[in-house]
């Protein structure tokens, strides 16, 4: 097993992620009002003493960061070759410069706030997206209280799933929803991550296009989703140009 796989993040969240794609209008939700959300998790988020019995820490991490940064130990040593093997993963990944200064302080003692997520076709469901921008946030609001920080997106490669991550969705003309998926090349039942695209990958690809038009978001699909490459690789060649401002 790998010992890890990641794109390494950075700060400012609230640059557009690829330019010329226009931003989504948002609403912040309280979880009580999202469907099915249970009354335990709401009574944590709210420090409730009927959850927090169960826990040593509140869900806002802020008032606590700098305690549970203090009493990290992590072998300086080991610290090296973690520090060693992003940088090489990254290198291969096409990362922009800033994902090589945080791997300078996460090589200098910084902490690491991970995600991550399953490595699916063009970069998954939308919430892996999201994710990564909730560590960038995260890290960004522990640096603010005085922790040096990196955030790091951990890929799941060695999923095995297939058929939960070869196909995805995106709104066509009119609303309607419009799926790809692709069926890669490799052996039965091997870790997903490690299966290459062959030609079939192209008109997937092509399609996709058409319905994204022609603009960077586009042209990372193109860049990233190639025969020859990976489903691991793929993902983070995409997720490196997509937080190429952070990363």
């Amino acid at each position: 097993m790998k010992l890890v796989e990641c794109a390494v993040a950075s700060d400012d969240a609230s640059r557009p992620i690829l330019s010329g794609v226009q931003p989504l209008k948002s609403e912040c939700l309280p979880f009580s009002q999202i469907p099915h959300t249970t009354r335990f998790f709401c009574d944590f988020l709210t420090s409730n003493p009927n959850a927090m019995q169960f826990f040593s820490r509140p869900a806002k991490f802020k008032s606590w960061i700098k305690d549970e940064a203090a009493n990290i130990r992590f072998p300086e040593d080991r610290r090296a070759q973690v520090a060693a093997i992003l940088e090489r993963q990254n290198r291969s990944w096409g990362a922009g410069p800033r994902a090589f200064e945080n791997l300078a302080r996460l090589r200098n003692g910084a902490v690491a706030l991970v995600t991550g997520q399953q490595v699916g076709l063009f970069g998954g469901p939308l919430f892996s997206i999201l994710k990564a921008l909730s560590a960038i946030r995260m890290a960004d609001e522990a640096a603010r209280a005085g922790v040096d920080c990196v955030p790091v997106f951990w890929l799941a490669t060695e999923d095995h799933d297939l058929a939960e991550v070869n196909q995805v969705s995106f709104p066509g003309p009119g609303g309607s929803m419009r799926e790809f998926s692709v069926s890669p090349q490799g052996i039965v039942d091997a870790p997903v991550g490690a299966l290459s695209f062959g030609e079939e990958i192209r008109p997937v690809v092509n399609q996709a296009a058409e319905i994204l038009g022609e603009n960077e978001a586009t042209a990372a699909l193109q860049q990233a989703y190639r025969p020859g490459e990976n489903f691991g690789g793929a993902f983070a060649r995409l997720f490196a140009q997509i937080f190429a401002d952070w990363a």
